[in-house]
């Protein structure tokens, strides 16, 4: 058994329920009977079945892993029951269970969720946290309900967002969290001195799915509300924006609010630091990008590969 186990009596069979990379910490840290994760996906040009980075994980540990195309099928409830779990643990899964799923162990389910609950329910709270700029996130973690992210606070850990720290930084961050979380929960529950506190409604807050528009960079907003939207996409999915009618990834940038020029003008290659680019309100220094098709490289490194981009007038644009 895992020396974390160690004084942990009641709890002995635990389920997991996660799919990407942020779940494998809080997998690593546990002895679960059996991990469910989502079924593998078609992906790339060459559209070849992924495996989720959990699955990938519970092959090279040796750990039972199940993958139903329905969590809430009948098929898929009596798998859960047949192994009688105590518990099950949820973080990331990406699926809403049924009722009767929360029904099945008998100290109920539990999800992790990057933020402090009631703020930022939804798919994405930590890029979310980023875009609006946030100083401080966390992890909570709570009875899971039929109503997403809303059930009862068993426990949250508080953590300052610092300034270089952009969605990849900061979802390592909480999940190498959430495992010390998950355990501290797990010794609470398993000695019955769990205190869950209801969820303020009036409070709630929610982060939503990350689609194509919202990674797309308008160059009227602010040089602090771009240099956000970057940070909180990077280093994927990546914010984009268009030049010379090809769209350009930008990885990295920093805001300049006394310095102003029209959004998307290109005001000035920066040497060995990149292009500095006016917006709505101030400028940004943009100082890594990912041209389409290509690897990532530095912004100074594309504008020598583009000698006419200090030309007069030259503009990222939107696309729109």
């Amino acid at each position: 058994m895992n020396k974390a186990f160690q004084g942990i009596n009641r709890i002995k069979n635990v389920i997991f329920m996660g799919t990407p990379d942020f779940a494998i910490p809080i997998l690593a840290s546990l002895v679960p009977v059996l991990v469910i994760t989502q079924p593998d996906k078609k992906r790339g040009r060459g559209q070849k079945l992924k495996f989720s980075p959990v699955k990938q994980y519970c092959l090279s540990h040796n750990l039972p892993v199940f993958q139903p195309q329905n969590i809430n099928s009948e098929e898929a409830i009596k798998k859960i029951e047949s192994y009688h779990p105590d518990l099950i643990i949820a973080a990331a899964y990406g699926k809403i269970v049924s009722q009767k799923i929360l029904d099945i162990p008998r100290f109920g389910c539990i999800n992790l969720h990057p933020s402090l609950l009631p703020k930022y329910r939804g798919p994405s709270p930590i890029n979310w946290a980023l875009f609006n700029g946030e100083k401080e996130t966390g992890n909570t973690i709570f009875f899971m309900t039929k109503k997403m992210d809303a059930g009862d606070i068993i426990y949250q850990s508080k953590m300052k967002i610092m300034p270089e720290d952009n969605y990849g930084s900061l979802l390592k961050k909480l999940s190498e969290q959430g495992a010390n979380d998950v355990l501290k929960v797990l010794f609470l529950i398993d000695r019955g001195i769990a205190n869950p506190m209801p969820q303020d409604e009036s409070s709630a807050t929610f982060s939503k799915f990350i689609n194509r528009d919202i990674r797309r960079i308008r160059w009227t907003k602010s040089a602090e509300d771009i240099a956000n939207l970057i940070r909180g996409l990077s280093p994927y999915p990546g914010a984009f924006t268009y030049f010379q009618n090809k769209e350009l990834k930008i990885i990295k940038a920093k805001p300049f609010i006394n310095i102003n020029g029209k959004p998307g003008l290109v005001l000035k290659i920066v040497k060995n630091q990149g292009i500095l680019v006016g917006t709505g309100c101030g400028a940004i220094l943009v100082e890594t990008v990912k041209p389409e098709g290509k690897k990532e490289m530095s912004a100074y490194a594309f504008s020598l590969g583009k000698p006419d981009i200090s030309k007069e007038g030259q503009r990222f644009n939107d696309g729109e």
